[in-house]
């Protein structure tokens, strides 16, 4: 029998094959928050430092095979037949210990996944978040460096809410690709928060498929680059079902010889009418070697809906900066303002307190 990394393998043919050995598990961890919290050391899943929900179902990829096998293969099939994303297949084709988390239905819980690199090896973490009808989950997802390319399948059930904050503060020579891609039953909804300060390479892409009536998917991000740091951001919404609702809303700022680019698409198939989608990119150049990027983009085959986007670039206003001066603000301290004013929309929609602190600490670096 061929397996889904078996296949994922044979359309990568023709990339070197990475088989990475079991890293040692380092000596001590720092938490981010109480509670509930999942490690994962250079790609594999570490139940030995992981604090397990108690109302979730965590199990590593390999033991969910034997109880969710035919769920797993079937999601898998159908993500396989459909993904042209290189690094997803190379994720699926070399993943280590993934991690299989099950919400089953009604239950409401909150956890942290911290990826932790020992090393500068290629690590591949894979988890699959599935939540049952009505369950609600809030996942907040924090990266710690080096060289990862993480992949988040995820599945939700009639009336089933994710909320997913994916935290990557990096060092500068890091670099980090972090893959979504979603589900959604009726009446499901999901939401994306993405905050980033760059790094050598990084990249965030994230995809929902609205199946079923009522469903919704929301994607915020934040990027704050400074130096020489790269992000990339790339969207999907996919409408297969009417009576559907997304928003993107991507904000970049760029300072020194920082670049972004933003690939963006609204997909509205034929029987998805009664379709809302929008998408905005808004980008703030605060250097003139700063270079931005964007694409936006529409593909509507339904004639009922309301679709928008766009994308803006801009600089800090010199009217603003004047006024702020003449009150008696010296210029760092004025444009300092006016960032934080453009970054303001997205923070303050932030539900999770703690993650406020470092995005704005990551703020204040664009302009040291």
């Amino acid at each position: 029998m061929i397996t889904w990394r078996q296949k994922a393998r044979e359309r990568l043919e023709g990339l070197p094959k990475m088989n990475w050995p079991q890293p040692a598990l380092p000596k001590s961890i720092v938490y981010e928050a109480p509670g509930s919290t999942i490690v994962f050391v250079d790609g594999f899943y570490s139940p030995e430092l992981s604090k397990l929900p108690a109302e979730i179902i965590c199990l590593p990829l390999d033991a969910a095979l034997k109880s969710y096998g035919l769920f797993l293969q079937n999601r898998w099939t159908k993500i396989f037949k459909e993904e042209t994303d290189p690094l997803y297949l190379s994720n699926a084709a070399d993943h280590g210990r993934g991690l299989f988390l099950y919400a089953p239905p009604n239950v409401q819980s909150e956890l942290q996944i911290i990826h932790v690199a020992t090393g500068s090896e290629l690590a591949s973490p894979k988890i699959q978040i599935t939540l049952g009808k009505n369950a609600s989950l809030s996942v907040v997802q924090t990266v710690k460096g080096g060289f990862s390319n993480g992949v988040a399948d995820v599945f939700l059930d009639a009336g089933a809410t994710l909320k997913f904050y994916d935290m990557e503060l990096l060092p500068a020579d890091a670099h980090s690709n972090m893959t979504l891609r979603a589900g959604l039953k009726r009446d499901a909804k999901l939401e994306v928060f993405h905050a980033t300060d760059g790094a050598k390479n990084v990249r965030f892409s994230a995809s929902a498929e609205l199946l079923e009536e009522n469903s919704s998917f929301l994607l915020r991000t934040l990027g704050m680059l400074s130096g020489e740091r790269q992000a990339t951001v790339c969207a999907l919404a996919d409408h297969a079902a009417p009576h559907c609702t997304s928003r993107q809303h991507v904000k970049m700022v760029l300072n020194g010889r920082s670049k972004s680019s933003f690939d963006g698409k609204i997909y509205v198939r034929s029987p998805a009418q009664k379709t809302e989608a929008y998408q905005l990119n808004n980008n703030l150049l605060l250097s003139d070697s700063a270079v931005a990027g964007s694409k936006p983009g529409l593909e509507i085959f339904a004639d009922d809906v309301k679709a928008s986007h766009g994308a803006t670039f801009s600089q800090l206003s010199k009217e603003e900066l004047f006024y702020l001066r003449s009150r008696g603000l010296p210029l760092s301290v004025a444009k300092s303002l006016l960032m934080q004013a453009f970054c303001r929309e997205i923070i303050d929609a932030l539900e999770v307190e703690i993650l406020k602190a470092p995005l704005l600490e990551a703020m204040a670096k664009v302009y040291a």
